[in-house]
């Protein structure tokens, strides 16, 4: 159930990165990062760059310490049937 879940969740939200999707499913990262993968290798979801995602600090994340290391991992709701 939860590996529809975190696909529903994705569909729902359209993007979110690993650090909100571990927080919000209460699991840790590296446990999120293998089902996610699951679902990249479905096509279902993609990983972006972080320089795609929508950064308010206005830093280049090659230059920004801001943000915690799995905050720069985004994945992105790409199943379109």
């Amino acid at each position: 159930m939860l590996m529809t879940d975190i696909a529903s969740y994705l569909e729902l939200n359209g993007r979110a990165s690993l650090l909100d999707l571990s927080r919000h499913f209460r699991i840790e990262e590296s446990a999120m990062q293998q089902m996610l993968s699951f679902w990249v290798k479905k096509g279902k979801i993609k990983l972006v760059d972080a320089s795609q995602s929508n950064c308010t600090t206005g830093h280049k994340c090659s230059d920004c310490f801001e943000c915690d290391d799995s905050a720069h991992q985004v994945y992105i709701w790409a199943h379109t049937t």
